[in-house]
Parts: C-alpha cells; sequence; structure tokens
C-alpha cells in the first residue's frame, strides 16, 4: 500500500477514534488544529454569537488566482446504542466507527489534499470544518458571509459512492394545523366531525408523495375534554427550481378542503421554526470551466463518472446556494448508525480523483496534462463568484 494512502487511512482511523457529537466537539477541533499547526498551515476559528465553532485553514489568498475551498464537517450524530466493534475498527478494507462515512474520512481526505496542495503557487485552497451540520448548518450560514475570497468552487468529500454530485435537493419543514374550538366531552362518543384529530388523519391519509411526517400533536386538551387544536410538522424536499412557496400554498389548499369538511376547523400551514434558514435546493453549471476539469479529473480507465442529484441535505446546500459546488466522496453503509463504515479502497479512489484534479490545473508548475483549448481557458480569478442556481 502506497505511504500517502497509508497516511490518508490513518488519519481517518484518528478522527474516527474521538467522539464529536454536535455540540460536544471541543477536542476534535483541537485535533484538526494541531494538525494543521504541524503541517505549518495557519488557522483561524470562527465563532460567531450562538453558532458552534468553525475552523478555517489556508494561506492568505493571493489575488489573480483561482480559489478553492475545501468544505468540510467534524460532528456526528449522538449514539443510539452500542456498536458492535469499537470506533476505529479496520475489518475487511471497512473502517468502522460513528462518522467512518459521514464524514471523518472525507474530512482526513481534506486534510491530506491541504498538506499536499495548500502552498502551490497556481492557485489559493482554503479548508473549512463546521461543528453543527447534523443540528442546523449554522456554521455555514455564517461562514458563507465571512469569507474573505468568494471561491470559485466549493469542494465537499461527503459520501456520494464515487458519484458525483452538482446539484440537491432543498429542504423545508411545514406545520399544518387544524384549529376548532374544542369542549368538554364535544365529539369523544357521538364523532361529531369537529375533532380536529381526525381531520388530521385525512390530511396524513391523503398527502401525496414527498411529504414524510415527523411530528403530530395537539393543543388544547384535558383528559375528557376534544383538543383545540391538532398539529404536524411534514419534511419536504424540493428539487432545484421548485418554488418554497408554491409548495406552501398547495399544502394549504390540501389543509383547507380538509377543514371545510369539518365545520368549526381552520386549517393553516407555515413553516416550521428553525434558528437558520432551511437548506436551498441548488444547481451546479456543469459547463463551468472548473467544474468541466474536474469531471475530466475524476473519469478512471476511459470511463465517465456519474453525475447525480443528491437527495439529501447538508451544509453543501449553504455553499451551493452561493457558490458553485461539487459533492464527492466515498462508498460506505449506515450513515449515523452504530456500525456506520466506509470503504477504505473507495477512499483512496475519491482522493486520488481530487489530487488528479489539483495536479492538472493549468499554470506554472502545473505540469497539466488537460487540454485547454480556447472554449475551456481558465477563466479570471473568481470567476464562481455569481451565485450558483438555486430554489
Amino acid at each position: 500500500m502506497p505511504n500517502d494512502a497509508e497516511r490518508l487511512f490513518s488519519l481517518a482511523e484518528l478522527l474516527v477514534r474521538r467522539s464529536t457529537v454536535t455540540g460536544d466537539a471541543a477536542l476534535g477541533l483541537k485535533d484538526v488544529e494541531e494538525f494543521f499547526r504541524r503541517a505549518g498551515i495557519p488557522t483561524d476559528r470562527l465563532v460567531p454569537p450562538h453558532v458552534d465553532p468553525v475552523l478555517v485553514a489556508g494561506a492568505p489568498p493571493r489575488p489573480g488566482r483561482p480559489t478553492f475551498l475545501l468544505a468540510t464537517h467534524l460532528d456526528t450524530v449522538p449514539v443510539v446504542g452500542e456498536p458492535t466493534r469499537p470506533p476505529g475498527t479496520v475489518e475487511e478494507g471497512r473502517l468502522y466507527g460513528r462518522g467512518a462515512l459521514d464524514m471523518k474520512s472525507g474530512l482526513a481526505l481534506a486534510l491530506v489534499l491541504m498538506q499536499e496542495f495548500s502552498g502551490d503557487p497556481r492557485f489559493n485552497l482554503g479548508f473549512a470544518m463546521t461543528t453543527d451540520e447534523e443540528a442546523e448548518s449554522a456554521g455555514a450560514w455564517a461562514l458563507v458571509e465571512h469569507l474573505p475570497t468568494p471561491p470559485d468552487l466549493v469542494l465537499v468529500p461527503e459520501p456520494t459512492w464515487e458519484k458525483v454530485a452538482l446539484s440537491a435537493s432543498g429542504r423545508v419543514v411545514w406545520q399544518a394545523s387544524l384549529e376548532g374550538k374544542g369542549g368538554h366531552g364535544q365529539g369523544l362518543r357521538t364523532g361529531r366531525p369537529t375533532n380536529p384529530l381526525l381531520a388530521l388523519a385525512e390530511l396524513l391519509r391523503d398527502l401525496p408523495r414527498g411529504y414524510t411526517p415527523l411530528k403530530a400533536w395537539t393543543s388544547g386538551e384535558g383528559e375528557v375534554t376534544l383538543p383545540h387544536a391538532a398539529h404536524v410538522r411534514l419534511d419536504r424536499l424540493l428539487p432545484p427550481g421548485a418554488s418554497v412557496e408554491a409548495d406552501r400554498l398547495a399544502l394549504e389548499k390540501r389543509v383547507t378542503a380538509v377543514s371545510r369538511k369539518h365545520p368549526g376547523l381552520q386549517g393553516s400551514v407555515n413553516l416550521a421554526p428553525r434558528s437558520t434558514p432551511w437548506l436551498p435546493a441548488y444547481t451546479t453549471d456543469p459547463k463551468e470551466v472548473w467544474t468541466r476539469l474536474f469531471l475530466s479529473a475524476t473519469h478512471r480507465e476511459g470511463k465517465r463518472v456519474e453525475v447525480f442529484h443528491e437527495e439529501a441535505v447538508g451544509d453543501f446546500n449553504v455553499f451551493g446556494s452561493q457558490f458553485p459546488t461539487i459533492v464527492l466522496g466515498p462508498s460506505g453503509e449506515g450513515a449515523h448508525g452504530d456500525d456506520e463504515w466506509v470503504d477504505l479502497i473507495s477512499l483512496e479512489r475519491c482522493w486520488r480523483a481530487y489530487r488528479r484534479f489539483f495536479i492538472s490545473l493549468p499554470g506554472k508548475g502545473g505540469g497539466s496534462s488537460t487540454d485547454l483549448s480556447e472554449e475551456t481557458s481558465a477563466p479570471p480569478a473568481h470567476a464562481g463568484r455569481r451565485k450558483a442556481k438555486s430554489a
């Protein structure tokens, strides 16, 4: 096994062994800072009010050069049960442990790339690591407001099973409510159509595909009284170009139709409360020169990499709504589970794809074998400042 790949695997193992649950990632944050200190790469912490720390690293950006950002996150979801193997166990080419797939292996990939390319004179390479991605992505939202140089391309090594995501669905959570007068004993035995629970059950039964109930509850009731209202939160993924307001109106139409069947009830639909914006959908233009160069670098043995639409959501939605963003990461299984694992050979292939991209970039010392014809010649630095297409 090549020494460079061994270094990648060892770093991933070390990261997985350290518990970094959202809200309790301080020791892991120090580990990464120490890695950069030993590599001689400057770091800084971004700690806005009420936001978990964001670590940024890299030399100060130099003008006139393209800027790329490796975007990662350190935090994991809490442990639910007891894993069958200690964190950091390697068996049959798989690294096991909470966060192994999502996304400490990708974090290790980014760290190794920073160690090799952060001083490359052809481009600026920055690194960002949030510690609340599994919560509300407050760190990512704060980061995009504080970046000193807008990146021409954001690269996110989240797991994609070695496919490239140039677009992703956005996410909103709706809160639908059916409210009436309630009352002591009213409708409990007679089945009068003023029970908001009955109306809510009807609404949920007839929901179209794409809405996932997360939570249902009532308000304004006692032990033997009809509730004043019944509520439900509905998870909704929206593709790029879909209107959030149009989706709200469509759901509101359904809620209103149900309420009209039940005299005395009123329906409403609102966004569920959240401290940060709900995650927007986005699309990165595949014709952008840096995107095209990246796709070329991912080809193996003459085969084109598969480009797909990401249905999951994460920090990459925040970056993708502001800058051209590409997601590429390794294969594995069990993300957020107690026996989560990543395929180490897949991780190595992803890392080599990123390396090919950086090596192929034009400029002195690049040694690029990429054909940069007039059509694909490098654009001015920071051409990616314009926002990617988002919902």
